[in-house]
């Protein structure tokens, strides 16, 4: 009997060794206790105390939530105003919000009759670096007014030729014997664009003693024209003094 009781004891302690060298020890029923902190503060934490503590940042955080979402700060956004805005937070307004430029109110000219289209092209350089808005210019094909001033034709050519030696004496120049049409055997004194510069040159030659007269006759011809607005804030006839002279008479109307 003896050595039944010996050989269970020895199976046990076997057991033991076998066990321990395993690691594997049972858990303690009660929980572990906080270790006392330096200082002799502290002690044991009672059982009711475990569900009072307050949670901690991990166990706050929901578990599928990032390091990055729970550190996330929730800030509330205030509404951009005039007052706080910045040039980064500044917002182009659309032009029909801005206001347009006042629009300059102009009178619309048109000056016909120009004798080349050297001419326009000056008139156009003036009046543009003058303020005016250029809007338009081009060519025509009509008729167009001549003033010419001869002298009664003769029978034949030969009794013309006393008159011409005459003329020539006289100093007057740019005339010649007209050879064919209507006119044949008459002296041609010049044909003028106006009136007036044609009756000047009717009285030089009258004071001759010579009897000379002036035709009206219609000859056909190419004009050129331009249009331009000339602003109504600005004297009404200032754009004239911004032509050349032997065009800033150019009869002008209003534009169609």
């Amino acid at each position: 009997m003896k050595w039944f009781f010996a050989g269970l004891v020895l199976t046990n302690l076997a057991l033991l060794g076998w066990n321990w060298s395993r690691g594997d020890v049972a858990a303690s029923p009660f929980p572990e206790t906080a270790a006392p902190r330096r200082g002799g503060e502290g002690g044991l934490t009672l059982l009711r105390e475990l569900d009072s503590r307050p949670a901690t940042r991990a166990e706050s955080a929901p578990p599928s939530a990032s390091p990055q979402e729970a550190a996330a700060v929730d800030v509330p956004v205030r509404p951009l105003q005039a007052g706080n805005a910045t040039p980064e937070a500044a917002v182009e307004m659309p032009s029909s919000e801005r206001g347009a430029a006042p629009e300059v109110i102009a009178t619309c000219y048109r000056l016909a009759g120009f004798e080349s289209p050297e001419a326009v092209a000056g008139a156009v350089r003036a009046l543009a670096q003058g303020g005016a808005d250029i809007r338009g210019q081009g060519e025509v094909a009509g008729e167009t007014k001549r003033y010419w001033v001869m002298l009664s034709p003769t029978a034949t050519a030969a009794k013309a030729e006393p008159t011409l030696e005459r003329l020539k004496r006289a100093g007057i120049r740019d005339f010649y014997l007209i050879r064919s049409g209507d006119n044949k055997n008459a002296i041609s004194l010049g044909v003028y664009s106006s009136e007036d510069s044609a009756k000047r040159r009717l009285r030089q030659i009258r004071d001759l003693n010579l009897n000379a007269r002036v035709e009206e006759i219609t000859l056909p011809a190419k004009r050129w024209w331009l249009e331009f607005g000339w602003p109504d804030d600005r004297k009404a006839t200032a754009w004239r003094g911004l032509l050349a002279k032997d065009v800033r008479d150019t009869r002008s109307q209003a534009c169609h």
